[in-house]
């Protein structure tokens, strides 16, 4: 549901962008097919996870067309909440003029690395420049790895043309569901911040490295490391594909068990 309803949001959007007419009556209607889509295609990942725990899983229930029309219902009910907010709602009365829908698939280049930090919405309020992404379940206290996850969108930001280059220049925000309302996070940028977020993102992909030469040729997925906590799990969007989504404490016992075996064989 969350996938489908960012996905229909960025349409109206587009749509309201390129002057497109929007039929309000065909919301839940476009709701409803990107759900049914995503979910026949995660139907051969659930194959592979029923295969590696040896049981059926709980994943396969939620292909049940009969509970899509309460998603569905509820996808609408934040979708028109969201129409209510800013800065959407300073969008469609004209308030902001110079804005800009981006797609996340955009790649921007950090030394070596393709990175995708873009952001789903850009406007100009005065000399400032606002990022915003879309979270259609969040956190209301983000830690500092979100805070940094936001602020590299300034260095997407950076790399654009009409863009400004000073870092101090943005306010980065996220626009995200939490008890039951869109609340938004912003903060503006400093050049600290912009700083600290190529550090950590070099630090990721240095660890990126670091275990994709630990999962071996192969690429045994079930060697990634598991989440600390179940806590974790819940507002994670892999938890529907991942080996620990299900049953954490079992799958740190399958895990063990195999780098127990991998590493026995190492030794022979």
């Amino acid at each position: 549901m969350q996938r489908a309803l960012r996905g229909v949001i960025l349409e109206r959007l587009k749509a309201h962008s390129e002057g497109i007419s929007w039929i309000e009556e065909d919301l839940a209607g476009k709701i409803r097919n990107r759900m049914i889509g995503a979910m026949f295609r995660q139907k051969s990942v659930i194959e592979v996870i029923e295969t590696r725990i040896g049981k059926p899983s709980d994943l396969r229930s939620q292909i049940d067309i009969r509970r899509i029309d309460r998603l569905v219902e509820i996808a609408c009910y934040r979708f028109h909440a969201l129409m209510r907010t800013k800065p959407i709602q300073d969008i469609y009365s004209g308030k902001i003029k110079r804005w800009y829908i981006f797609s996340r698939l955009e790649k921007t280049k950090l030394k070596k690395y393709q990175l995708h930090i873009s952001p789903d919405l850009v406007w100009f309020s005065g000399s400032t420049c606002h990022l915003l992404r879309f979270t259609v379940q969040g956190v209301s206290n983000p830690g500092d790895d979100k805070k940094l996850e936001n602020v590299a969108m300034v260095e997407w930001a950076k790399h654009q043309n009409g863009l400004p280059a000073n870092p101090e220049r943005y306010i980065v925000e996220n626009l995200y569901w939490n008890n039951g309302k869109w609340k938004n996070w912003k903060e503006r940028c400093t050049q600290r911040d912009s700083e600290d977020s190529i550090k950590m993102i070099e630090a990721d992909m240095s660890a990126m490295i670091d275990l994709h030469y630990k999962l071996g040729l192969s690429c045994d997925l079930s060697q990634i490391p598991l989440a600390k906590s179940k806590r974790t799990c819940r507002n994670c969007g892999h938890r529907d594909t991942c080996p620990g989504g299900e049953d954490l404490n079992r799958a740190r016992l399958e895990q063990s068990a195999l780098e127990m075996a991998k590493s026995s064989r190492n030794r022979k």
